[in-house]
């Protein structure tokens, strides 16, 4: 990101003491990211999974620097009116380690952090669809992916590429709740899940047996594919001998309710709350993860380093950032756009996939988006 370009409006808004601050700030973090500080160290999410687990109100997570936070799991009073729930928070080094002309001075805090606390409201749907409606969709959708080009490729690929041992098993991140009824009933889903897929509305989808006509019906839609896919997996590795006996399916989205939970044991898919599909990961895992609104890309390449990953294809080479967009809608009131992704490449990303071989997906039915599949 350019600091140029954000600093024309921060001169108005913050004074030149607090932007000292804030640049002191950032430098710092930046410094300790080029040492080689790990921002997303397995042993802390062990820890902060430990004390979820225990029942605790609140849960300590360190730092940066190496300092305790402290962090309810409570909702506090002052967002008690927006907030029924809490989320773990995941912010990428860019995020971090950049000047945002949005509220620039909450990088003081000591919550500006890789790993924190947040809350956010949790919508309950009661128009969500029923476990039988859920089983229903599922089947079509299945009979698209299993006629489709996307699943050929996606077979050809993970039934050919090098691959070292036999994978134990599938673990996947924000493939998107299935249970959503209506458009208006996915709204609280979509706006607590890890999948972004749905606002990625730049190209046109070509199912072979049906074309998705709106974006609603292509987030469902897609959504049921990639699960789905996880069977396509499953086979092609067992059908070249690289599965191992005993392989378990995983999933973590805080958007799945209990009819996705429900359903998803019904085809072999175990649900797991965050942050334990990350301590799922090892060595023998392949992970599937589509458009997720944190930075999984970033998470493994400091928890574990996986067999394979089939997401969103990563960079060979850091991409020059436009800076931030602003925007200033009718009514006077201001928007300002990131020029950053919700899970981007660095430098630690592009040095974990070199040992990799890789293909991208020929995804002509449009049902994941720019996805490469990694092997080593």
């Amino acid at each position: 990101m350019s600091e140029k370009s954000s600093l024309v409006s921060l001169h108005q808004e913050v004074d030149q003491g607090t932007l000292c601050r804030i640049k002191a700030r950032l430098a710092h973090i930046m410094q300790l990211w080029s040492a080689g500080k790990p921002f997303f160290p397995r042993a802390l999410l062990e820890d902060l999974n430990r004390q979820i687990d225990a029942g605790q109100d609140e849960v300590y997570i360190t730092d940066l620097d190496d300092v305790r936070q402290k962090y309810s799991l409570t909702v506090p009073k002052w967002c008690a009116d927006f907030a029924n729930t809490y989320r773990i928070n995941y912010s990428s080094i860019q995020h971090l380690g950049h000047l945002t002309p949005i509220y620039p001075e909450l990088a003081l805090r000591n919550d500006h952090t890789p790993v924190s606390i947040v809350y956010a409201r949790s919508m309950p749907s009661p128009g969500q669809c029923t476990l039988e409606q859920v089983q229903a969709r599922f089947t079509h959708t299945r009979t698209l992916w299993l006629g489709s080009s996307t699943r050929r490729d996606l077979e050809r690929i993970v039934s050919t590429l090098p691959l070292s041992a036999p994978i134990t098993k599938i673990v996947c991140f924000a493939l998107g709740s299935l249970a959503p009824l209506d458009d208006s009933d996915s709204e609280g889903s979509i706006s607590t899940s890890l999948s972004n897929s749905i606002l990625d509305t730049s190209s046109t989808s070509t199912l072979n047996a049906s074309p998705v006509r709106c974006t609603f019906t292509r987030h469902v839609t897609r959504a049921h594919a990639q699960h789905a896919a996880v069977e396509t997996m499953l086979t092609a590795l067992r059908s070249r001998g690289m599965l191992a006996p005993g392989a378990q399916c995983i999933a973590q989205d805080p958007a799945y309710d209990a009819v996705d939970c429900a359903f998803l044991s019904s085809i072999g898919i175990r649900v797991v709350d965050d942050p334990k599909g990350f301590l799922e990961v090892d060595a023998t895992t392949l992970v599937l993860s589509v458009s997720p609104n944190v930075p999984v890309k970033q998470i493994l390449a400091d928890v574990q380093w996986p067999a394979a990953m089939v997401w969103n294809t990563v960079a060979l080479v850091e991409k020059e950032s436009e800076g931030w967009v602003k925007n200033v809608e009718e009514n006077g009131e201001v928007q300002w756009s990131s020029p950053f992704t919700t899970d981007p490449d660095c430098a630690r990303v592009r040095d974990m996939i070199k040992g990799y071989a890789r293909a991208t997906l020929d995804d002509g039915n449009d049902f994941f988006g720019d996805i490469t599949v990694y092997m080593k």
